[in-house]
């Protein structure tokens, strides 16, 4: 029964003889005393006198008794309501302007209220936002629950560090309170070991990057008031420390949880995967007319196009020391050999040598192989990381004396030698930088050096000779694009002497019974680099299966025939992985806590 100034412990009459008639809305205060009524009837009443709508679950029945000695507001009389829905397992959902009173169990389905963080209107079942400032999700949500209702659940979100609840308006309030209370900034040195596992990046770099940056960057006390929205701010609040280890390849941080998050937030920015370059290299030496037929490279920076076979497949070129320009031109592709210092050109598209066309570096190399004038000295081949240096050596390790000694120890007298042992032959140094156009810089070292014999020493003494050429550039292409450096030129000055014995040592008359030829010969060293950038794991397959074509075709031609039983030279490049769904995508891994 429900009157402002009557109670009773009677049984209450059916809801349509409730007199309501008397009671105004917003003045006065009431008194509950409902012995076993029915739900439903219950429901009724409350909707004529809090004015709101009710829409019931068939599921909902059942009896219920309410009791309250003192007089009450229509708002308490509510919630007096709400309770003793959820002691018989219903509870009211707000729908719109409706509330749909089903069953507990149920109402996590049913597209329930999403309230943001702030405070809350409405009442029954809903789910809220709640955004916390210095403690980790993951850690209060062990701690909140157990304090969750069975029907309710409690979810955590490093992402934007808060937490997602859903159970009824006044258990969220409970759990916001025991929030408030927990969720304070950590005393100064009382911050937390956090690890940090690295995918791509090392750690020592990126623990040497954020060193030097955390050291510089102001901080606050904690419990010291921040600045003023629109004011200057600071980053960090406290001291951080980062260590990185190195078997694990794992960052350990010390820090508050607030720093921590702005610390990951830059991790995750560093810790990515970086683009590959895969370098293809020719060095080759050529004579001088075999230099005319692939001069282009040269020609280009003349402005002859008279002496260009492809002139079109040209992009760049430069080179220092040119000397007079207008000799060389006069002079024809001959002029290049006087040609002081070193050329560099970048070619794209086609190569067009003795009238043929061909499409890449390896496909011209195979022709010049076939040529006498031309020795490939080396074609190195090499990826690398962007960004890191690659190095090629192909040599021998020469001992060179480097002391003697006597020793008088022995009494033989006998001679100690010191050598050092050097590096002699082909050496090839690459620094490839990836620009966000896909351009490569490519910073370049090229170093020949061979044993050579210099008359009037004795290299068992002072040990051998060696001569030395070396090309040092920066040159910036685009991906697989051919850069050419030439320029590198030798004279071999070969003298012979034909002569009828006695008669061509006599002076003067000597040379009508003699002949002396000198011949000189020019060679250049040339070398082609071509960089190709790996960005997926789909252009490393493709790589491998074009090198595996490569290395057959060279079987091939070579008739180099197939042991029996053996194993291919290359494996087959896998299939592509079929993309997951999203149901079947896999969260990533949160990095690991430790608690001081």
């Amino acid at each position: 029964m429900i009157s402002p100034a009557v109670h009773s412990q009677e049984p209450v009459a059916p809801s349509d003889q409730i007199d309501l008639s008397k009671y105004k809305p917003g003045q006065d205060y009431i008194t509950l005393n409902f012995n076993n009524i029915d739900i439903a009837a219950l429901i009724k009443v409350m909707s004529e006198l809090t004015r709101r709508n009710f829409i019931l679950d068939e599921r909902v029945t059942g009896k219920v008794t309410l009791m309250t000695p003192t007089r009450i507001s229509p708002d308490d009389a509510y919630q007096v309501f709400l309770s003793a829905l959820e002691i018989k397992g219903f509870t009211a959902v707000e729908d719109g302007k409706v509330i749909r009173i089903i069953p507990t169990a149920f109402a996590r389905q049913s597209g329930l209220k999403v309230v943001p963080d702030g405070n809350m209107r409405g009442e029954g079942f809903v789910t809220k936002i709640i955004r916390l400032s210095f403690i980790d999700p993951q850690d209060i949500v062990r701690t909140l629950a157990p304090l969750i209702s069975k029907d309710g659940n409690l979810l955590a979100y490093s992402a934007t560090n808060s937490l997602i609840v859903t159970d009824s308006v006044h258990n969220i309030r409970k759990i916001e309170s025991l929030i408030h209370a927990l969720d304070v900034a950590a005393p100064e040195g009382k911050g937390k070991i956090n690890v940090y596992s690295l995918k791509h990046a090392n750690s020592e770099d990126i623990a040497k990057a954020l060193s030097s940056v955390v050291s510089r960057v102001p901080g606050v006390p904690p419990g010291a008031p921040r600045a003023p929205m629109g004011g200057p701010t600071t980053i960090l609040e406290g001291a951080v420390t980062i260590t990185a280890d190195k078997s694990t390849n794992s960052l350990i941080i010390i820090a508050s949880p607030a720093d921590y998050e702005t610390v990951k937030d830059v991790i995750q920015k560093l810790d990515i995967r970086r683009r590959q370059v895969y370098v293809e290299a020719a060095i080759i030496e050529m004579g001088l007319a075999k230099q005319r037929e692939l001069g282009f490279e040269f020609q280009a920076p003349l402005k002859s196009s008279s002496l260009v076979e492809n002139a079109s497949s040209v992009s760049a070129a430069g080179g220092t020391n040119f000397g007079a320009i207008g000799n060389v031109v006069a002079g024809g592709p001959a002029g290049l050999a006087t040609i002081n210092g070193l050329v560099v050109g970048a070619v794209k598209g086609t190569f067009k040598f003795n009238g043929q066309e061909f499409l890449n570096v390896g496909a011209l190399l195979r022709a010049l192989q076939t040529d006498g004038d031309v020795n490939v000295l080396s074609t190195p081949n090499i990826l690398t990381t962007d960004n890191e240096k690659a190095e090629i050596m192909v040599g021998e390790n020469i001992p060179f004396v480097t002391g003697q000694t006597q020793s008088a120890a022995t009494g033989s007298g006998s001679i100690l030698t010191s050598i050092d042992r050097r590096d002699v032959g082909i050496s090839l140094k690459i620094t490839p930088q990836i620009s966000s156009d896909d351009n490569v810089r490519l910073e370049i070292y090229q170093e020949i050096s061979a044993v050579t014999v210099t008359a009037g020493l004795d290299p068992n003494i002072v040990g051998p000779s060696t001569s030395k050429r070396s090309a040092s550039t920066t040159v910036v292409v685009k991906d697989r694009e051919t850069v050419v450096i030439g320029g590198l030129i030798r004279d071999n000055v070969t003298s012979s002497t034909s002569k009828v014995p006695l008669l061509g040592d006599i002076p003067i008359l000597g040379w009508l019974f003699k002949y002396k030829t000198t011949r000189v010969e020019k060679t250049n060293l040339m070398i082609f680099i071509t960089p190709y950038i790996i960005r997926t794991e789909s252009d490393a397959s493709d790589l491998t299966r074009r090198k595996g074509g490569e290395l057959e075709d060279f079987r091939k031609e070579h008739r180099i025939k197939k042991k029996e039983g053996g194993v291919p030279a290359l494996p087959e490049a896998p299939a592509a992985a079929p993309e997951a769904s999203p149901a079947q995508a896999t969260k990533p891994e949160q990095p690991a806590e430790i608690a001081p």
